[in-house]
């Protein structure tokens, strides 16, 4: 039998990976409707908001203050807390694979050379981690907002000529987002990542990229070489040919595979708890792994995306228009309901996200070779690091 002790931290690990799994993944719109959006805008917006009041009922306003301080320096400013919480968990799991996997290799399953392809998964990994990370991801500043916004024409669709950002009072470079985060806009932004403490943007993207299917295959190669030392340990301890007494005939009987495992899981609970973490964690890094690659492929960023969305809304609506306009040129153009009878241009409604071309897709394959060499960007005279 399973003991307490193992239905706890078990129970505790389905609840952290779940956690996670909201965060990285609740705001993808391959979840949108679902329960998994659901969760991620509890988690993120009613939850802190049901809190607020709870707070404001039965605590002082100074308290109160102190706490929505705190919430915004977690998750609404740059800060190393998510970042440094990340890197204990992976040395943490690494020093268990050490102690308590790495011993038992090789054995009947794993052979020696496999050190080798273990040692080189997990040099990428960190080693693709800590460069995006550290590098700057595409800051713009006073000092290169010229080239950068010739990175990029504005397409009239997502981006459009003379915008300016209302915080930085610079121009905005097309397919960039300001960071409330960070506090500045980026090239090519795509999200800013907690983990990383640092956004993803054109310089640093390949970086994020290699560092997730780099993980992927940490978290599936690291399930499988633990099963195999499970599987190991079946035969070291005796449990492959064990015999039990049956509690209700009271003869001897073969010990089955699960129950053998099961009682391993129990005996060894650091290694059962960093392979029950791997085979949770596995299926939530490898989908969002796919997603990153599925849009890098398109040709756009998940910043991108949420705007491609409200384009679809658009046409669901009915007021997204191809307008006609002097020299032969045409724009697209948003005409409300109330105004289209009076809006003699010549204009036809787009019906289908399909008709919309997305400039900035060159093919699958040149959009992965620019993420991977992306053009040479000025670095800023500051650094996002101050």
């Amino acid at each position: 039998a399973v003991s307490a002790f193992t239905l706890c931290w078990v129970s505790a690990l389905l609840a952290f990976s779940a956690w996670v799994f909201v965060l990285l993944l609740g705001r993808n719109r391959m979840f949108r409707g679902t329960v998994v959006e659901k969760a991620n805008i509890y988690c993120m917006q009613t939850l802190p908001g049901n809190i607020d009041r709870w707070l404001r009922a039965g605590i002082s306003d100074a308290f109160v203050h102190r706490a929505q301080a705190l919430w915004l320096s977690l998750f609404g400013r740059r800060n190393p807390v998510f970042q440094v919480f990340a890197i204990a968990l992976y040395l943490l799991g690494l020093a268990v694979f050490m102690t308590q996997a790495a011993p038992m290799i090789p054995n009947r399953y794993v052979h020696g050379w496999q050190w080798i392809t273990i040692t080189l998964t997990l040099t990428v990994n960190m080693g693709t981690y800590a460069i995006a990370c550290w590098v700057d991801p595409g800051v713009v500043d006073a000092a290169n907002v010229d080239h950068a916004c010739s990175l990029f024409k504005p397409d009239g669709l997502l981006y459009f000529q003379g915008a300016v950002c209302r915080t930085c009072h610079l121009r905005k470079p097309a397919r960039s987002k300001h960071c409330s985060a960070c506090g500045h806009c980026v090239q090519m932004m795509d999200h800013h990542c907690m983990w990383l403490n640092n956004c993803i943007g054109l310089n640093n993207a390949r970086w994020f990229l290699g560092f997730l299917v780099s993980f992927s295959a940490v978290c599936i190669y690291g399930s499988y070489i633990f099963a195999t030392v499970l599987l190991e340990l079946r035969h070291t301890r005796g449990l492959v040919h064990a015999m039990v007494r049956d509690e209700d005939s009271g003869e001897l009987v073969p010990l089955s595979f699960k129950t053998s495992i099961l009682y391993l899981l129990d005996e060894n609970v650091l290694l059962a708890v960093l392979l029950v973490l791997l085979l949770i964690l596995t299926p939530a890094i490898a989908i969002f792994s796919a997603y990153q690659m599925r849009i890098v492929s398109l040709g756009y960023t998940s910043n991108e995306e949420t705007k491609w969305l409200n384009v679809a809304d658009d046409i669901k609506d009915e007021v997204l228009f191809v307008v006609e306009q002097d020299g032969g040129k045409s724009e697209y153009a948003i005409v409300e309901k109330e105004v289209q009878p009076t809006d003699h241009r010549r204009k036809q409604l787009v019906t289908d996200l399909a008709q919309v071309k997305n400039a900035y897709d060159r093919g699958a394959w040149a959009n992965l070779c620019f993420l991977m060499f992306p053009p040479v960007s000025n670095r800023p005279k500051k650094t996002h690091a101050n």
